[in-house]
């Protein structure tokens, strides 16, 4: 019976491994996750302040937006943006 003993302790050695290390994955996922739902945020909030300056007749077009010499950044078009 010893045999058996010693399977089942490493069966739930590897288990215990491979959960650690889905434990690991998820913390480093759930920070990135957090890290693009802020950048979301902040698109989103650029988008519609875009889109109120347009409704009160400022040009926004990209001619304006070029005069403030802002690096996009991830390199998505502004369509892309638009939640």
């Amino acid at each position: 019976m010893g045999s058996l003993i010693g399977e089942l302790e490493e069966r739930q050695a590897a288990v215990r491994s491979r959960v650690a290390e889905l434990e690991q994955e998820v913390a480093a996922l759930t920070v990135r996750l957090e890290a693009e739902r802020e950048r979301l945020e902040r698109l989103t909030v650029t988008w519609e302040t875009l889109e109120e300056l347009a409704a009160e007749g400022v040009a926004v077009g990209a001619v304006a937006l070029r005069s403030v010499e802002v690096e996009p950044v991830g390199g998505a078009g502004w369509s892309e943006c638009r939640p």
